[in-house]
């Protein structure tokens, strides 16, 4: 065509120019839907002559090249094979229709959520639009890290930050996550301390609406009068008993109550757990959340209770007074605290005090009879699984806690002072009696077992014998190296850690679904003589929340790390940590800090032995990425 223009090089441009403008007029009013319906019924491959005489009826330069330019810009109803093209099926064409509809509507939703993004950075009280929600959500999993199996999901976050940090104007030379994160900070979506690994295991925090309000309807009576028969009916009355709670000076979910009565014989002790399972029922909006969450997760900065607020912290919490429901393990001993029977019932209660571990042990050391008692009772009972096999394992811990001004404040952990011994003791005790219960009684449960540790004359992990590591921390830190990880089973088996032939959770319902579940198969066992659901069905919820368990255990440890992070950044900088070396074998050494009593590692001078302790400073620290550079002083 080219060829065939004549006259100046100028004329010849110019002609082109004409012959290129109308061939781009053909190409922009075919209608390439139309030619396709004419041929749609005869599946085969097309030249680009035989298309334009079915249409046109002729093969003209103008229509040949401008049917040519439209089948190719328009890839929706015909399928290309080099010269060639076959028109598509009538449903791969309404499939490419819809996938283009949504690309475009995710274009356009992606331009609304930018230009939100410019609004909220001046004004950080709007709120987000529904539309743009899904997209907001994105931006989240990015600064958490998620990596999408989807590669569309995953490009279509790392699209979305870069466009929005050129309109907020934000400096890029950093990496993805931590853009997508200033982002949302930006716009007052995130703080500081946003919980990124909530995010990351997707933990529900809030609650929703309609379990809310089913915790919200549930009515609690204030007399055993004002139950329902049929709880009256099969429940004992233990409110006489001057029951006690022990509890963190901040806990609200008291789950677990103590009494002890003198006899003729030596003592009755009760230990009355808060029944849940009557006020939860299985398959309502509560459970479903209950079963969602697995556990309650506690933060320096927030509590993510298993179940609303309402019935944890107040209506199922052993509140000081307060006549509650309870499944009560009561033992008969003697003078010695030899175990002489026991029993397990369903029960009425009323707890007439509530202590905190700090008041107990105050008030063991002023001599108080009855805590003495208990201590006492405790004590043996440890004895006797120590004499088992039982391994005590000394672990030094703080708790983080988020100041109103946003310092970080510590609170030290005494796991083996007088009064969490005391209480602990007593939940090993009632989750044994109900183990060795559902045991004989055939009431499916899970029980939690652990093989015998590692022995002591065996190899340390760092290349020397149990005897040649000195006594502290990086003793503590090898003997719990040493330890078998727990399993659970349906099947009852012995727990060598606790020195137990059998053992579950069962005592603390309001924050451990799983214990709810074995409260349901005890209470209906007791109510109608068999349990909640069979064997099978047990396994099913089990493997079921074991998931949920798992991303609530990770997102609780991680953010505990995170806290105690954010401790060491608002130290003074500088300032010298102290730490104890606890493993050598590794390429670098392995140190507990003091004052958080976490492990980390440090380059440490040549020649520093296990156990040792060194002066430490950090150089570089990152809470969110868990990035710490620890140096000797």
């Amino acid at each position: 065509a080219a060829a065939s223009i004549t006259g100046s090089t100028a004329a010849r441009i110019e002609a082109l120019k004409a012959l290129q403008g109308r061939i781009e007029s053909e190409a922009d009013a075919l209608n390439v839907s139309e030619l396709w319906s004419f041929v749609q019924d005869d599946v085969r491959t097309y030249s680009v002559a035989e298309l334009c005489k079915s249409y046109f009826g002729s093969d003209t330069l103008e229509k040949h090249a401008g049917l040519r330019i439209a089948l190719i810009r328009e890839r929706l109803h015909f399928k290309r094979d080099k010269d060639l093209f076959e028109p598509r099926v009538a449903a791969v064409v309404d499939d490419l229709k819809c996938a283009e509809e949504a690309k475009r509507k995710k274009a356009q939703v992606r331009e609304i959520t930018v230009e939100f993004l410019a609004k909220r950075k001046q004004d950080s009280t709007l709120p987000i639009p529904l539309e743009i929600r899904d997209n907001i959500q994105l931006l989240e999993e990015v600064a958490a890290g998620i990596q999408h199996t989807e590669p569309a999901r995953q490009k279509e976050g790392k699209e979305l930050v870069h466009l929005a940090m050129q309109l907020l104007k934000l400096p890029e030379n950093i990496t993805l996550d931590k853009q997508a994160f200033e982002i949302l900070l930006t716009i007052g979506h995130f703080e500081r301390d946003t919980n990124l690994s909530f995010i990351r295991h997707r933990i529900p925090v809030q609650h929703e609406a309609r379990a809310v309000l089913e915790g919200e309807s549930l009515v609690i009576p204030s007399e055993i009068a004002d139950f329902p028969e049929h709880e009256r009916s099969f429940r004992e009355d233990l409110t006489r008993l001057r029951a006690i709670t022990i509890d963190d000076v901040s806990t609200q979910d008291m789950d677990d109550a103590i009494s002890l009565e003198q006899t003729q014989d030596g003592y009755q002790l009760g230990i009355h757990i808060t029944d849940v399972a009557w006020a939860v029922l299985p398959e309502t909006y509560l459970d479903f959340a209950a079963r969602r969450r697995a556990t309650s997760i506690y933060s320096a900065d927030q509590t993510v209770n298993m179940l609303p607020s309402e019935l944890s912290e107040s209506k199922l919490s052993l509140k000081q007074g307060a006549v509650r429901p309870a499944l009560s393990v009561i033992l008969s001993m003697d003078r010695s605290f030899e175990v002489l029977s026991s029993r397990i019932t369903p029960a009425f209660i009323k707890a007439a005090e509530r202590y905190s571990y700090d008041q107990v042990d105050h008030l063991l050391e002023q001599g108080d009879s009855t805590l003495l008692l208990l201590h006492d009772i405790a004590a043996a009972c440890e004895e006797r699984r120590i004499r088992k096999g039982a391994t005590r394992v000394h672990k030094r811990e703080v708790v983080p806690f988020k100041e109103e001004d946003g310092s970080i404040r510590l609170l030290e952990i005494e796991e083996d002072g007088p009064a969490r011994m005391l209480v602990s003791e007593m939940m090993v005790l009632a989750n044994s009696i109900m183990a060795q219960f559902a045991a004989t009684h055939g009431i499916p449960v899970l029980f939690r077992g652990q093989e015998r540790a590692e022995g002591a004359k065996e190899g340390a992990k760092d290349g020397a014998t149990e005897e040649l590591v000195p006594e502290g921390p990086a003793k503590d830190f090898s003997a719990r190296t040493k330890l078998k990880k727990s399993s659970t089973s349906c099947e009852p088996r012995s727990h060598a850690g606790l020195g137990l032939d059998a053992y579950i959770q069962a005592t603390s319902p309001i924050r451990r679904y799983m214990d709810l579940c074995h409260q349901r198969q005890f209470i209906s066992f007791f109510r109608t003589s068999k349990p909640w659901v069979t064997r099978p069905e047990f396994e099913l919820i089990a493997k079921e929340v074991e998931g949920h368990l798992q991303a609530a255990t990770v997102a609780s440890r991680e953010t505990r790390r995170y806290w105690l992070l954010r401790y060491l950044e608002q130290r003074e900088r500088g300032k010298a940590i102290a730490g104890t070396v606890v493993r050598l074998d590794l390429k670098t050494p392995l140190i507990e800090l003091d004052e958080i009593y976490i492990t980390l590692f440090a380059r440490i001078p040549k020649g520093t032995k296990l156990g040792d302790h060194v002066s430490l400073k950090i150089s570089a620290i990152d809470p969110h990425t868990e990035y710490v550079r620890l140096e000797a002083v």
